[in-house]
């Protein structure tokens, strides 16, 4: 399993355990349900969806996005 594939089953496990959904968890940040699963998924990066993913799962950002994981650049639009 790649480690995009670990990030989204970790932190849906997680989410689940908070009781709330990625649904729930864009809709409280102002985004939508898609760019959350882009971050998740390392098609895209958004320090303030990575914050608040971190934030909601109790592990901290640089856990969950090593700086060296990704190539791809640049905050996502709400």
């Amino acid at each position: 399993m790649d480690a995009n594939k670990m990030r989204q089953q970790i932190v849906k496990l997680h989410l689940g355990m908070a009781q709330t959904t990625i649904t729930e968890l864009a809709e409280s940040i102002g985004y939508s349900r898609s760019a959350v699963s882009n971050v998740l998924a390392g098609r895209r990066r958004s320090a303030e969806i990575e914050a608040a993913v971190a934030e909601r799962t109790g592990f901290r950002v640089e856990d969950l996005w090593p700086v060296a994981a990704s190539g791809k650049k640049g905050d996502m639009k709400r």
